[in-house]
This record gives structure tokens, sequence and C-alpha cells, in this order.
């Protein structure tokens, strides 16, 4: 329909007034009159026409899905849509509409022009700064790019600091969905040279997945992994020990981490919950007798602790005699040669609260801090508090003692003094860093995780407000929990306290 030089014409001879036109507005617009008439010589004046980059971008994307077009003539206004994207200096409104152009991209044919439009958003998107942004643009992008691209992606989603993994998951995602083996070896290959604790944390995201998809290759990603496995950090060591899916994941992780310290053996606690969840009640007494064969070297606080879960783990195999003469509830010396309040176990678990509001510290932080308080020094729990808009905890806590009349503000100080309350982000709750992550919500996606199920420390994220749990999280967190077993939605403080009570009882 439009050749190269009509083109031209088009953008040399619109005229931009400034008037008081609305740029949103006019660009859908434009693609509802799109759809009604199909493309015009107006339709294509007035989106050139657009004052905002970003806007005039998305209106030509929408408008170049015509079948009156050919794949050449897409072609020409791929750089126009690129150049109207780079007018744009903000980096998170360039990755909100490199998603919206995404979504209209999946109307073109899958040909030159929109292979070329996708080489060019990738090079935009590399260039953005660490951020939700990029994230979303990268996943936005894994369905239609090809696999060479989705090569570049991965490498995009590594370098992105601090938020690699959670950019890198549906960019292996679309690898492994696409079956194709060498692409698959050189994502290997990819997240093998980044740093170790990064490395074993993709590397196990790609077994997993492949796992799934019952892929297999050679070397596996397990494989590639346990050399790196002893240089990552001990909560990214745990989750790989929670995500074996196979007697063989099992028994490698064993002989790679077999030692006798206190990460090791609780790293084989886990497995040995593992062992018995893929059907291999024998290796699983296996690995529980080697841990007690060395728990007592430890001190008696660590040994304790560990000595309950292995009690947990042979009640599972029905060995409650065992369970039993392995552990018997007692006084537990807190830090510092200090007794705990009597009867107050630390448990190890973490009340995670995510912050949904926005703007500063107000009352309703406060509110929540104070109860949470209350809960955690009751039942033995730790908080940890997600993206709240702080970065002295310290003056935080001050704040919450001046400002708070509920009775739970008072432990506030004790949870600080024994390291038992931080800052954190969502990043490092998603990673395991304070536990292995649970997100609290009404309705959990492929139904309630069973908490006896899951080995280790548990972190339980709580939303606050009367919205939840953001989507971002929702959707990277695979366990999620349901307190009723009715898809009741219940008020923050009154789930807080059923959730502190259900965590102190594991």
């Amino acid at each position: 329909m439009l050749n190269g030089e009509l083109i031209l014409g088009i953008v040399r001879n619109v005229v931009v007034v400034v008037n008081n036109r609305h740029d949103p507005s006019t660009c859908r617009q434009i693609l509802r009159d799109f759809r009604r008439t199909g493309l015009t010589r107006e339709l294509l004046d007035r989106a050139v026409a657009l004052n905002t980059g970003v806007y005039r971008a998305e209106a030509l994307c929408g408008l170049c899905a015509s079948d009156e077009m050919s794949d050449e003539e897409r072609s020409e206004w791929v750089p126009l849509i690129i150049e109207a994207i780079q007018d744009e200096e903000r980096d998170w409104r360039i990755g909100e509409c490199i998603v919206s152009i995404c979504r209209l991209l999946s109307k073109w044919p899958d040909e030159n022009a929109n292979r070329k439009l996708i080489h060019n958003l990738i090079s935009i998107t590399e260039k953005l700064e660490s951020s939700e942004a990029k994230t979303d643009a990268v996943k936005s992008m894994c369905g239609k790019a090809p696999n060479q691209a989705l090569l570049e992606l991965l490498k995009i989603a590594i370098d992105s600091e601090e938020i690699e993994i959670k950019t890198a998951r549906p960019v292996i995602k679309s690898i492994v969905e696409k079956k194709n083996v060498p692409i698959i070896e050189k994502s290997i290959a990819l997240a093998t040279e980044t740093h170790p604790d990064i490395a074993v944390r993709l590397l196990a995201t790609i077994h997993h997945a492949l796992h799934e998809s019952e892929i297999q290759i050679s070397p596996t990603a397990m494989e590639c992994m346990l050399p790196l496995l002893k240089q990552a950090d001990a909560d990214t060591i745990r989750t790989v020990c929670v995500q074996a899916t196979s007697t063989k994941d099992v028994q490698d992780l064993y002989l790679t981490l077999q030692g006798t310290n206190q990460n090791s053996l609780r790293w084989i606690v886990t497995l040995a919950g593992k062992a018995d969840q893929v059907g291999n009640p024998e290796l699983s007494r296996e690995l529980l007798e080697y841990v007690c064969l060395h728990v007592d070297n430890l001190d008696e606080r660590s040994a304790n602790k560990i000595r309950k879960n292995v009690s947990k783990a042979y009640r599972r195999l029905g060995e409650d005699a065992l369970a039993s003469e392995l552990y018997s509830p007692e006084i537990i010396l807190a830090s510092e040669g200090e007794l705990a309040i009597t009867g107050i176990e630390t448990k190890g678990h973490t009340i995670a609260l995510v912050d949904t509001y926005s703007g500063k510290i107000g009352i309703p932080h406060i509110r929540v801090l104070a109860r949470a308080a209350g809960a955690a020094w009751g039942f033995g729990l730790d908080i940890a508090l997600v993206d709240w808009p702080v970065d002295n905890l310290d003056v935080l806590c001050e704040s919450a003692l001046k400002e708070s009349r509920m009775e739970g503000v008072n432990h506030l100080s004790d949870l600080k003094n024994s390291s038992r309350i931080r800052l954190t982000t969502t990043e490092d709750i998603l990673s395991g860093k304070c536990g292995h992550p649970v997100a609290t919500t009404h309705k959990p996606r492929g139904g309630s995780v069973n908490l006896e199920s899951l080995e280790g420390s548990i972190c339980m994220l709580i939303g606050l407000g009367h919205q939840g749990l953001p989507k971002r999280i929702l959707d990277n967190c695979d366990d999620q929990f349901e307190l009723t077993g009715v898809g009741a939605s219940l008020e923050t403080a009154i789930a807080m306290g059923a959730i502190a009570q259900r965590l102190n009882a594991l």
C-alpha cells in the first residue's frame, strides 16, 4: 500500500501543532479508528503528529499490523518507531512502552520487520538501568524473540545487577519451551560464567524447568552446578536442596555438601526430607543417620535446632519412638548468655511485611510494626520489612516506640538488639535470603502449600493493607499459602497473628 518514498513524505509534511490534545487518549483513539476503518493516510498522519514519543511509537506499531502493508513497508517504519521510543528519557516509561509495543507486535506477521523491531527493542532494553521496568521489558519480549535473541535477553538478565534471577526466569522458561537443545546448552554455559551464587540460582531454575518439560541433556544443569555449589550463599544452597526433584538430585547434592558444620547438617536434613518425598525412604534414613552421627559436635543450641528437624523427619517416616528419643523441648539459651523468656523458643522462621503503601512511613506502618513485634516476640519469629521507605532501622524503631501505644511495640528493642528484625528488598526475599519464601493469599495459585512439607526456615510474605501482596511477588513465588481453608480474606493483623502461631507450631 505504501512505499518508502510515500512514508518519508508523510513524516516530512506533517506539521506538528502544539495544542491541548491528550496524547494517551489520542493514541487509543487512533487504534480504535484503525480497528473500525482499517489503515488510512489520515491515521498515519495523526500517529506521526503525536508529540510524546512513546505514544507515537505505540500508535505506529499498532497501525503497522495492517494486512495492507507489506513486510518491506513495515521495515521502513521500524526506525521511526525506535526513534520515537528513544525520545523518552525515563527508563520506567521506556520499559512500559516496550511492554505495550510487544503486545501490539503479536499482531504483526512473523517476518523480517517483526524480527528487526525485536532486535532494536533488545538493544534499547540492554541500556536500561536495573529495575522493574527492565524486568518487565525483558519478559514482554520472551514470547516474540527467536532463539538467538533469547540468548541475548538472558545475557541482559544476567547483567542486571540485583535483579538477575527475577529477570532471567521468564527468559529461561521461553528457552526451555522451545526445546532447542543447542540453545539450552548455550544458556547453561552463559549461566555458568557468572558469579557463583548467581550461577547456582540460574542453573537451579534451568534444571527445574527442564525437569518439568521432561527434557534431558548432558551434562545436566545440576551437574554443571555442583562444582559451584559451595561458593554460593548458604540460603541459596538450601533453596537448591528444597528444589531437588529426583533421587539422583538428592544423591548428587548429598555427596557435594557432606560436612560436619551446622550449615552442612541443615542442608542434609533438607535433602533427607526430599528423598522421602521423591519415594526413597531408605536414602532419607541414611542421610538422617549421618546427621545424628555428627550433630553432637555442634554447640548445644544449634544441635537442638537440628535435632528438632531430624525428629520431625523421623516422624514422617513413621519412626515415632526414635523421634521422641532424639528431641524433647527445653529452654534454649539466648545470645549473649541470657535466658530467653520461659517457654519461648526462637524458631528461625520469618514474617516478611511487604510495603504496598505509597509515600513515606506513616501511621499504618507504625501500627503494623507494633503488632508484628508482639507476634514475633511471643511466637519466636523474626521480622523482615520488605521495601519499606526507610534506610535507618534504629530511627524507625524509635519512632514506633514513641508514637504507638500498642503492647507489642515494647518488644521492638528486644528484637532489634537480638538481630531479629531487618530491612530488606523483594529481590532478597524471593532469592531465599530470609528463608524459603511463601506468599500468603486467599487465592493461592495451584492450591495452598503444606507448610509441614517445607524443610528449614520459612519466610511468610504478608502484604500490608487490603490489597494483599503485589502481583510481581505472587507471580514469582512458587509456594503460596491460604490460611483459612475456605479462601476468606482477613485483616492484616488477624492474619499475621494466626500465621505466627502456625509457624510456631511447625
